[in-house]
């Protein structure tokens, strides 16, 4: 099915909305895509590549995942090229240092619950009997060493 095809049956569905950011977010995935290709890309050329109606749009599209901190580029206005770079963050300063230690921290936290989680489970009889296949006959007789007590009335 075309986009177009799609748009029209979501359309019909009051899905219009959902049609939008999904289109979008393929249009920003695909500029992405190009930033791990291209170092310098014209605007029209990211157009074509992108599917998008021309080289304005692509422009709105780049000038707006600048300033969400996306991608990493520069335009030149004069000969409409756009100019890939590198994520300027370096991760050696203070704050850095804290934001790493705290998520570490939480790795840490959620690994030991989920350590605590996993023993409790583990000698759970339920979990045992469901886990080994066994039924409640067979544990007692297993348990019994294969000898079933005698029958008492």
């Amino acid at each position: 099915m075309h986009i177009s095809g799609l748009t029209f049956h979501c359309f019909q569905d009051s899905n219009m909305g959902l049609v939008k950011q999904c289109i979008s977010s393929l249009y920003k995935k695909n500029i992405q895509r190009l930033t791990k290709t291209f170092l310098t890309l014209s605007l029209n050329d990211m157009a074509n590549r992108v599917q998008l109606s021309g080289p304005k749009e692509a422009e709105k599209y780049v000038l707006h995942m600048i300033e969400d901190g996306d991608i990493f580029a520069t335009i030149n206005q004069k000969d409409g090229m756009v100019r890939f770079h590198d994520c300027p963050e370096t991760y050696n300063d203070n704050d850095t240092l804290q934001l790493l230690h705290a998520e570490m921290k939480n790795c840490i936290q959620l690994d030991e619950k989920l350590r605590s989680m996993e023993r409790e489970i583990s000698v759970n009889p339920q979990y045992v009997r469901k886990s080994t296949g066994l039924q409640e006959d067979d544990l007692t007789s297993t348990v019994m060493g294969g000898k079933l007590p005698p029958y008492v009335p």
